[in-house]
């Protein structure tokens, strides 16, 4: 299987829950694609006037396919999240979230046809990026990311993305991925 047609699959099993947009581009990056995920939950009393709690949560997946994954690349995603991806699509270019906000996961989905150094995925591995909204009172975001090495055969990622991880470890034991 090449990384198109992983890209291709990956997309179709988003398609029921996410909105996608195909083709991307955050601060001047194109993206192959951009999958957005809502969903609110609450507790009401009789009616739903009468609401006791409620939670937003979110998630933004970018995936791109590409030849080669470097450092630079882990570096590139981090830099896209801090100056355009958290601040304009997490808090709508706000100070705070929306108040009902819970969380927000903000996953990169990377696709490498060729094989991943060693040096680069121990950097995936160290790549983290967390921020907390009000002492998280107004909740936190998260990034995760996600390395396809389709060379080798193998999923890693980020500390954040270990259940992705072990989710797409376990799919691909059904069947190549």
């Amino acid at each position: 299987m090449t990384g198109r047609e992983l890209f291709e699959k990956l997309l179709a099993s988003y398609e029921a829950s996410y909105d996608i947009e195909r083709t991307c581009s955050i601060n001047g990056d194109m993206y192959d694609a951009h999958a957005a995920f809502n969903v609110t939950s609450a507790k009401y009393v009789l009616v739903k006037k009468a609401e006791l709690w409620r939670a937003d949560c979110y998630e933004h997946v970018f995936f791109r396919v590409k030849d080669s994954f470097t450092a630079d690349d882990v570096e590139r995603f981090r830099t896209q999240i801090a100056s355009y991806i958290e601040p304009q699509l997490v808090r709508g270019g706000k100070k705070w979230p929306e108040k009902n906000h819970m969380y927000t996961y903000i996953t990169g989905v990377f696709i490498c046809e060729n094989g991943v150094p060693e040096e680069v995925k121990q950097a995936v591995k160290r790549f983290s990026f967390v921020k907390n909204y009000k002492w998280t009172i107004r909740g936190y975001s998260e990034a995760r990311l996600l390395v396809f090495d389709m060379e080798n055969r193998k999923v890693f990622g980020s500390r954040a993305a270990r259940d992705l991880v072990k989710g797409y470890t376990k799919a691909a034991v059904m069947g190549p991925f």
